[in-house]
């Protein structure tokens, strides 16, 4: 009889920081410096194709929109926006007002810590390029139709989903474990956890509560209506919390959401076309993470002006973010070296906490998502009564 053992990418990460945390120093110097050397390079590889990613996903998912609602486009662009920036303040909010009753120190980081053994050095092309060129080309092939174009659009769609999910994501666990041994190695790892524990427990409760006010916002705050939505959401919810996927969600997001909206058309659109830019769940832990990093590392919380130029950039990247565990954070790593100051062992340290918030993530993404859809339809579907 033959017996296999197959771990998932949540089990892979847990094992990881366990690992890394309890056993961390047992490990001979010379394989931990190995481990962070490989680390390092899967981040200059990640990097020099992020870019490629970027452009890709941003392209394709302008020209995925159909061209014969324009209006419904525009509402829609600027529903997910405001959504998305909303979920940001009150993620700055809670991270804020957390970090005020925590004594927040930095960690004692050993300055002749672990140190790699070298790695290959690739070419940077910056993410802005990628940014402007993917999304001017995508409003232009959107008004200018073109088959060579939309064959194009695949092609480097499929392209950069084959980096991300059988290149990179069956790598993460190896590529977080060395990053994870050089915190452990220089005295982080220990701080992180022990410090900001309770933090970590706020951003499950701020999750929460932030999905139920949604609902409460789509019920106008009916008690029935509210039990009900949320009720025919759970299938959802847990599907998302067992396979990380938002994506794998879809064919239950499409069941509530017309439940809910008593068979709306405007549900067909809204759900594919929001499925991978709408991640409220990214949007209030991602900068909880952060700034727990930025925390142990010693450094100051961002001020509001500061916060504000990084959220513009998140917004914005959202349109370009892959639809894989971590991939609304892998698109934001050179923006916060850039703006924020981030080096490869804080980048690497924030992206693996953040990945494993994974399950809660994408469950408060696919639940507000039907509840946004609730909304939408009620603003869209009156809109066009009146017209």
């Amino acid at each position: 009889m033959k017996f296999s053992l197959k771990l998932g990418l949540l089990p892979q990460l847990l094992l990881v920081f366990v690992v890394a945390f309890f056993c961390g120093e047992m490990i001979p110097e010379f394989y931990r410096s190995l481990f962070y050397t490989v680390s390092v390079q899967i981040q200059e590889i990640l990097i020099f194709f992020l870019p490629f990613v970027i452009f890709s996903y941003l392209f394709s998912c302008f020209l995925s929109f159909e061209d014969n609602i324009l209006v419904f486009i525009a509402s829609l662009v600027i529903f997910m926006v405001v959504s998305n920036f909303l979920s940001m303040m009150y993620s700055y909010g809670v991270g804020v007002g957390c970090f005020s009753f925590i004594k927040a120190t930095a960690a004692e980081i050993n300055m002749n810590g672990l140190k790699h053994l070298g790695c290959i050095r690739l070419p940077k092309i910056p993410n802005d390029y990628a940014l402007i060129s993917g999304t001017s080309l995508g409003v232009f092939f959107f008004y200018f139709r073109n088959k060579t174009a939309a064959k194009i659009s695949a092609f480097m769609k499929n392209g950069a989903d084959f980096f991300l999910k059988k290149v990179f994501i069956p790598v993460v666990p190896l590529f977080i474990f060395g990053f994870m041994l050089k915190m452990a190695t220089d005295g982080a790892l220990d701080h992180a956890i022990k410090t900001y524990a309770p933090v970590f427990a706020a951003a499950i409760i701020a999750l929460v509560a932030y999905t139920v006010f949604m609902f409460g916002i789509a019920s106008r705050f009916r008690f029935r209506d509210w039990k009900r939505y949320i009720k025919n959401s759970i299938p959802m919810a847990i599907t998302g919390f067992s396979t990380m996927s938002s994506a794998a969600t879809m064919p239950l997001l499409f069941d509530s959401a017309e439940k809910n909206t008593n068979h709306s058309p405007v549900v067909k659109a809204y759900v594919p076309a929001t499925i991978n830019i709408h991640h409220v769940g990214d949007g209030v832990v991602f900068p909880i993470v952060m700034m727990t990093t930025m925390l142990t590392f010693g450094m100051a919380l961002p001020d509001l002006s500061t916060y504000l130029v990084f959220a513009g950039y998140y917004l914005v990247l959202k349109f370009g973010a892959a639809a894989v565990p971590g991939g609304g954070a892998m698109v934001m790593m050179p923006i916060l070296a850039s703006l924020m100051g981030f080096d490869a062992t804080m980048q690497g340290f924030m992206l693996g906490l953040y990945m494993l918030f994974d399950p809660f993530i994408t469950v408060t993404n696919t639940m507000c998502n039907g509840a946004s859809v609730i909304v939408f339809a009620r603003i869209f579907d009156k809109r066009k009564k009146a017209a």
